[in-house]
């Protein structure tokens, strides 16, 4: 473990009020968990739509077990007729002008959020977005990496969940809309719940039809007659015409 870059990134929220822009994955809570050495922190997860709802449950989940001050804010952002063309970034745009509302009203000094130092060199228009408006990722300012995340959070005891995506992404045509999310959001709850998947699990929707994506490890599951009505027969009464299992297992 680089201990130098421990050391930075734990002093350089001593003394400060911060707000985190709280997602539950592994970076963003490795650096709320820095940032609780600060004066105070309050952690905010934005629920735009594009999350999935276990993911919500696990933020959640991870905020108490953390102790860590939690706030769950409901917008969505679909209905402010945004985040179809340039969806990224209009999207942080929101999200950041919300998170420096919640600041203002508690006067804390700074907002932050898990961007590393790797993402710097790919195209993210929600970083552009995200720095135009006065947020600062302190794991990229110290140069720390995916792999630093890692050891600094099995150093300090946090397990590292799963990389989960925005729930927009499966939305394979355009325009993107709340109804069409919705309803890959339900359809995966309603399988994951059913068949107790533990590994890569997507429904994809193009048009008004279902796409299943599934790890070879649980793909077994499905192989049963019953089990493939049920889920025919809940996913049409959701609004999907076909539902269809992508073979080129994950």
């Amino acid at each position: 473990m680089d201990k130098e870059k421990f050391k930075d990134i734990k002093n350089f929220f001593r003394g400060k009020k911060v707000i985190v822009s709280y997602s539950g994955g592994v970076d963003s809570t490795l650096v709320a968990k820095l940032a609780q050495n600060g004066e105070d922190c309050v952690a905010v997860t934005i629920d735009n739509g594009f999350f999935s709802k276990s993911s919500l449950k696990y933020a959640e989940k991870k905020a108490k077990l953390m102790n860590l001050k939690h706030v769950i804010i409901d917008v969505n952002q679909l209905d402010e007729n945004v985040c179809v063309e340039n969806r990224c970034y209009e999207c942080k745009k929101m999200m950041a002008k919300i998170l420096n509302e919640v600041k203002d009203q508690l006067e804390f000094d700074i907002i932050v959020d898990g961007t590393i130092y790797e993402d710097l060199s790919e195209d993210r228009p929600g970083l552009v977005a995200y720095r135009e408006s006065g947020i600062i990722s302190p794991l990229a300012k110290y140069k720390i990496t995916k792999d630093d995340v890692n050891e600094f959070s099995y150093y300090l005891g946090l397990d590292i969940p799963k990389k989960e995506t925005c729930i927009a992404t499966r939305v394979l045509d355009s325009p993107i809309t709340k109804e069409k999310m919705q309803m890959s959001k339900l359809a995966e709850d309603f399988i994951m719940n059913l068949l107790d998947i533990t590994g890569y699990f997507r429904v994809r929707t193009l048009k008004d039809v279902a796409i299943i994506e599934v790890s070879a490890n649980d793909a077994q599951k499905f192989l049963k007659t019953n089990i493939f009505k049920e889920i025919d027969t809940k996913l049409k009464e959701l609004g999907y015409q076909r539902v269809m299992l992508d073979l080129s297992l994950k």
